[in-house]
């Protein structure tokens, strides 16, 4: 099918990513804005080997699917790609393309997939909101499939303490003289306290002095803490850090920057699923891979006889120690080190484990499978954010000894086509 050439599309899914999925002569059309059910006049825009990127140019029949878009931005900023869609039909969606990925990129087969766990909120759900930001200091999201900036100056799934103070994010984004490349408003659980948090860009040092800061944060009370750091040097004015409650009981408390989970009161029913599960108990040694600041950690320790936890941001390992003498957590190894190395050393020293959580970034955990099986565990436990990924890693799991047996997604991102997933393997 050449470019420019237009057809009539029939959308019946939803891809993993921004797009509805119709088919024209045996060819998968991916055409972004459109919905399931919906009935379209496309156009051609670039071939991709065997499929093609489409453009809607008319929609003639719409989908009952469809639903109208609360975010005035919709169309131009690509952080919601999916927000036009009917909740029930994004999470069935989800759970298919998990599903898909697990079956046809990893070839695994014999699972059970549960249904897919709700957000508990559609909107008004992120604690912590990032915009991007350019040279001239404009302020926003990137649009679809580039990296212009759409300005802003709300947005619907945000929380809503800090989608008021975006305007105050940008003040504070105009003053500062150190170039940044992208900033955020977080908020924690302790009193709702808003923190912002900038990132130089590549290279740049801090020539912002303590004056102007502490001026701004005297000036606008509800901001609670000012943090500017860059390649090896940090600067925080006020109170840097957040406090996160993964469960009842548990408090952690890491610095602003470091990574935590966004939607707080979806990744709560993500730690429950797994505590309840992996039924951890007194005699249990775990290893924890990616553990950050401990969002998993606190609440397996607390029913466990001992946890190694690796993760190699300091800052986070920092946060994590502290985190466990706050909590009276003494049975915590913290280990700042990449997984990899970190699993290669505990092979090599005869380590072993009765379970192993991994919680790896988008990038997944490759390369683990082979000295991983030689830790001894029964039971592996694998949180991911990516399911092609995860179909990978659970692949070359599965060719060690192990078998995956049932499978759990969360919806911590509605309106997007993101996805966590809670995967258990065992040991054959």
């Amino acid at each position: 099918m050449a470019a420019a050439e237009s057809v009539i599309l029939k959308i019946h899914s939803l891809s993993y990513g921004p797009y509805g999925v119709g088919r024209s002569d045996g060819q998968a059309i991916l055409t972004p804005l459109t919905a399931p059910g919906d009935e379209a006049r496309i156009r051609i825009i670039e071939q991709r080997g065997s499929y093609a990127i489409g453009q809607m140019t008319e929609l003639l029949n719409p989908s009952p699917l469809r639903q109208t878009p609360l975010c005035p931005y919709f169309g131009k900023c690509g952080g919601c790609p999916w927000q036009h869609i009917d909740y029930s039909a994004q999470l069935a969606a989800k759970q298919k393309n998990v599903e898909d990925a697990l079956r046809r990129i990893g070839k695994l087969e014999g699972f059970e997939l549960f249904p897919i766990v709700p957000s508990p909120e559609e909107y008004g759900y992120r604690s912590r909101i990032r915009l991007q930001v350019d040279g001239q200091k404009r302020a926003g999201l990137y649009r679809a499939f580039s990296h212009e900036i759409i300005e802003i100056d709300s947005c619907r799934i945000s929380d809503n303490k800090v989608d008021r103070n975006l305007a105050l994010l940008k003040e504070w984004i105009h003053q500062l003289k150190t170039p940044v490349h992208q900033a955020e408003g977080i908020r924690d659980d302790d009193g709702e306290r808003i923190v912002f948090v900038a990132e130089a860009r590549d290279g740049a040092f801090c020539i912002d002095n303590d004056q102007a800061s502490s001026l701004f944060l005297s000036r606008h009370r509800e901001i609670r803490g000012l943090t500017l750091f860059g390649r090896g040097w940090r600067r925080s004015w006020g109170q840097g850090k957040i406090s996160v409650y993964p469960e009842d009981g548990i408090r952690i408390e890491a610095d602003a920057e470091t990574f935590t989970q966004a939607n707080r009161a979806a990744n709560r029913l993500l730690v429950q699923k797994l505590l309840s599960w992996a039924e951890f108990h007194h005699q249990d040694r775990i290893l924890e891979l990616y553990s950050g600041a401990g969002n998993f950690t606190l609440p397996i320790a607390r029913r466990s006889e001992r946890v190694l936890a690796a993760e190699r941001s300091r800052r986070a390992v920092q946060s994590g120690q502290e985190n466990s003498r706050s909590n009276g957590l003494e049975n915590i190894r913290w280990v700042c080190s990449p997984a990899l190395k970190a699993v290669q050393y505990l092979a090599k020293s005869g380590e072993k484990f009765s379970k192993i959580i991994l919680n790896p970034p988008r990038s997944g955990a490759k390369g683990l499978e082979e000295d991983l099986s030689s830790l001894g565990a029964e039971r592996v436990f694998y949180i991911s954010c990516n399911p092609t990924t995860l179909a990978r890693d659970l692949a070359g799991l599965n060719g060690k000894g192990y078998r995956v047996t049932r499978i759990q997604p969360f919806d911590l991102f509605p309106h997007t086509f993101h996805v966590e997933t809670l995967a258990e393997i065992i040991r054959t």
